[in-house]
């Protein structure tokens, strides 16, 4: 389900999903000392991306576009459940901008289900303003997301930093909060 036909690369004008370990970001740390971060749990699934751009709607795995008609891909099936199209051009016709959606696939068949779920599901990390390159800012994204009926991952709240890179290691210990029977597989600040 998670193989499938390629329509092409990733599109030039998204960028990936990756997010970088804070083992190497002491000298980020240091910059941002006082800020005020959101935090998510990490999820482990699998990656996606959606898109509305130009009218041109497209599904991303994490390195390709995947073919939208492709019902064999798990990534194409949540789209469709989800109506994402809709909830996508929902997004760009009430604030006026084209929207890209990243985040996490979760459930059975990805990753062996460690959350323990009945249903494949998506948790979003990211709404895109694609005709400006920025991230929608982290409180209006989730009004938005809410808005349309889209999940967010689970929000842990906000920190202000500085932190050492082992209080950060050490905090990012902890239960999800999908399934407290589950380490959680990291936390991410915006």
């Amino acid at each position: 389900g998670m193989g499938g036909r390629v329509k092409g690369s990733f599109p030039a004008f998204l960028p990936k999903t990756d997010e970088v370990r804070v083992q190497v970001l002491e000298s980020v740390l240091q910059r941002h000392s006082g800020q005020l971060f959101s935090m998510t749990e990490k999820l482990d699934g699998t990656s996606f991306t959606a898109f509305l751009h130009e009218d041109e709607f497209g599904i991303c795995s994490r390195n390709q576009w995947i073919d939208e008609s492709d019902r064999g891909n798990i990534l194409v099936r949540i789209a469709d459940e989800l109506q994402l199209i809709e909830r996508l051009r929902c997004i760009r016709d009430g604030h006026g901008f084209d929207p890209a959606v990243q985040g996490e696939v979760i459930g059975p068949g990805v990753q062996g289900n460690k959350y323990a779920l009945s249903k494949v599901e998506l948790h979003l990390f990211n709404l895109l303003r694609i005709n400006d390159g920025c991230l929608v800012d982290r409180t209006e994204q989730l009004r938005i997301l809410r808005e349309v009926g889209l999940q967010s991952v689970p929000q842990l709240g906000e920190i202000a930093l500085p932190h050492s890179v082992d209080e950060l290691v050490a905090l990012s210990v902890g239960t999800s909060q999908l399934n407290p029977r589950v380490q959680r597989e990291g936390i991410v600040f915006r």
